[in-house]
């Protein structure tokens, strides 16, 4: 279990090293909650059972743990050898299931994900040491269990006792939980009067700030950027918690509506105040094709900055600063960080270190880049 600092800091590398700023959590945000902590779980159905043997039903004198996921949701995957460790540890008492939701098809089925989600689970072999399914495409696990119970945001772990939801939280918390429940201390009416205390408190928030967020996503429909604006300097004094998901709407209005340049130097201003900001600046620029070259730079610029941050994942920064330089036509520099890059993944992968992040599958990427980089 994640009992010690050096796996306490992989985790947290993992988690705050994302590409996104809507990225997985575990995030209430509904006041229509139909699934609650002492019902009956619903039934488990899947497109795929990948990994392990099918569960039809639940055992009365089993636990059982469904934690939901995404390979996309890189503080899911951070969670992978947590939860590995604990399949094994309580192998005798609880059945382990990854549960694969929300993967991101466009318009196509849900179903279309399947085979890059079983690549992944390929490729994470025994470092993945749990049963794994695939929703289905109407989606029903994402639907019925976490939907149903008012969460928006993954990873998310459901604890099942007696065929009941008796806990829900995040994984990196369940091994205190199932001592509890195993030892016979559990207060099942107690985490009930929490949970539903946090999930009010939750829904206020997100109801607070789908408030502010409605006129200043219309005005940037109706492209009024001056009116969005103002309305989130406004917001962000009303409401200083919600800044960066404001800042973060106002870069990208810049960026796609006004121009580049305005983007870049207002996302300056943004990184001294917030210097967490650079991931998801250079992230939003790095996955946009024909930008200008000072863009691209301004973006290895918030990536080079990373680098010297300890708590990175030092190997995944270098492949997309070789991405920046290769869209700035800088093809030595692309060569270089992404042979740093490649070199970085296999050390990774030889360790054991950043599992989930990092996988075989990151090692052949990384060198199909790198080779397409010489190529030039």
């Amino acid at each position: 279990m994640y009992n010690n600092k050096s796996k306490k800091n992989s985790f947290r590398i993992a988690t705050v090293f994302v590409w996104c700023i809507c990225v997985a959590s575990f995030v209430y945000g509904q006041d229509n909650v139909s699934l609650h902590i002492g019902d009956p779980a619903p039934v488990i159905r899947y497109s795929k059972w990948i990994k392990g043997a099918p569960v039809t039903s639940y055992d009365k004198d089993r636990l059982y743990v469904l934690e939901f996921w995404a390979t996309w949701c890189g503080p899911c995957k951070a969670a992978i050898p947590h939860l590995s460790e604990l399949a094994v540890k309580y192998k005798d008492k609880a059945t382990f299931i990854g549960v694969n939701i929300w993967e991101k098809t466009g318009n196509k089925s849900y179903e279309t994900s399947l085979p890059a989600v079983a690549s992944f689970v390929k490729g994470m072999g025994n470092k993945m040491s749990y049963n794994v399914a695939a929703d289905n495409n109407e989606q029903y696990m994402g639907n019925k269990w976490m939907i149903a119970a008012g969460l928006n945001g993954i990873p998310a772990t459901f604890l099942l006792k007696e065929g009941k939801i008796i806990w829900i939280g995040h994984p990196m918390k369940l091994d205190s939980i199932m001592q509890t429940v195993i030892a016979g201390n559990y207060d099942v009416a107690a985490f009930k009067k929490s949970f539903e205390a946090q999930s009010s408190a939750s829904v206020a928030a997100s109801s607070k700030f789908n408030k502010l967020y409605k006129p200043i996503k219309d005005a940037i429909d109706a492209k009024k950027y001056d009116t969005a604006f103002n309305l989130i300097d406004k917001a962000i004094l009303q409401e200083p918690n919600f800044a960066s998901s404001f800042n973060a709407l106002k870069f990208n209005a810049l960026l796609n509506g006004v121009s580049e340049k305005s983007a870049t130097d207002f996302a300056r201003g943004w990184l001294k105040e917030d210097s967490n900001a650079g991931s998801f600046v250079a992230s939003t620029i790095v996955g946009k094709d024909s930008l200008s070259k000072s863009s691209y730079e301004f973006a290895a610029e918030c990536l080079i900055g990373m680098l010297a941050d300890t708590n990175m994942i030092v190997p995944v920064i270098n492949h997309y600063l070789a991405v920046c330089y290769f869209k700035a036509d800088n093809i030595a520099g692309a060569v270089a960080a992404e042979e740093k890059a490649v070199k970085g993944v296999k050390i990774a992968l030889n360790e054991g270190k950043w599992t989930g992040t990092i996988t075989e599958n990151t090692v052949s990427e990384y060198e199909k880049s790198l080779a397409k980089y010489k190529k030039q």
